[in-house]
């Protein structure tokens, strides 16, 4: 087991052509809410976190998550363009739960995943900035720390959570509780990493995660209409002086009416 915050910055290797790709930015999340999807990765980036080249790598082509690197398989890294939809783990943090019957449990701030096949074990409850400077002023106030299981039944909002009174489990699991391997049985088709297995395989429940960016698209201003809003109005005002109305004369014409209405030349002149 891993927590998500911990893989960001790490390095990212491909295993095959024994090359650096870069670190880990950003973590992709299927909209089921129970496997990674893929990471989103940096190579040349600045001091300053700005430049560098940015990839996405799906969890298919995942190998193996080491304490000092993230090794791939470079023969399995084609990029999916459906990744670049799908949910980030920052899309996550910060969702407040609550139970059933009405109990603040916190703010997820972190992920727990299973190191063997990317499968998402949990969310961690944490108390927020708001918990934590009540707790500074307050330090009998009792505290929750557990995390929230990932294959619960989740009723997920903007910016709330809805979660059965009993889905949390108190403390953290330990290191390795949750990468445990799930035994599937043999066919005679060739056998699937882990990663791959896990990336590929269909999902239980319908999709509860969006992206945040995810907004509608604003109203279109009245700015481009003006012009055609200006001609509509001139034109009254056009047939009220063939009517025979009075004609102002500090009124200029447009300078379409000066092509139109600009009178031959004098051939008498060649």
């Amino acid at each position: 087991m891993i927590k998500g915050s911990q893989l960001i910055g790490r390095s990212v290797i491909d295993m095959e052509a024994a090359e650096r790709l870069g670190k880990i930015r950003e973590i992709i999340v299927q909209r089921d809410g129970e496997r990674l999807a893929g990471f989103i990765i940096v190579h040349g980036e600045t001091i300053v976190g700005t430049g560098g080249k940015r990839r996405m790598i799906p969890a298919s082509a995942v190998y193996s998550i080491g304490p000092d690197a993230l090794t791939v398989r470079g023969s399995r890294m084609q990029e999916l363009a459906e990744l670049d939809n799908l949910p980030r783990m920052s899309d996550i943090i910060g969702h407040k739960m609550v139970t059933r019957s009405g109990r603040l449990l916190g703010v997820i701030d972190d992920m727990l995943v299973n190191g063997v096949d990317g499968s998402i074990i949990g969310f961690v409850v944490g108390e927020g900035v708001r918990g934590k400077l009540e707790k500074l002023f307050n330090p009998q106030r009792p505290r929750v720390h557990g995390y929230v299981r990932a294959d619960a039944d989740l009723h997920v909002g903007k910016q709330l959570i809805v979660v059965p009174d009993d889905a949390l489990t108190e403390g953290e699991p330990s290191a390795h509780e949750g990468d445990r391997e799930t035994v599937t049985p043999k066919t005679d088709e060739p056998e699937l990493h882990p990663w791959e297995e896990r990336a590929s395989a269909e999902s239980t429940r319908s999709s509860i995660w969006t992206r945040r960016t995810e907004a509608p698209a604003p109203a279109p201003t009245q700015t481009p209409s003006e012009p055609g809003l200006k001609t509509e109005t001139a034109r009254p005002v056009e047939n009220y002086q063939h009517a025979g109305g009075p004609k102002a004369e500090t009124s200029q014409p447009d300078r379409e009416d000066e092509v139109v209405t600009a009178p031959p030349k004098d051939q008498s002149q060649t």
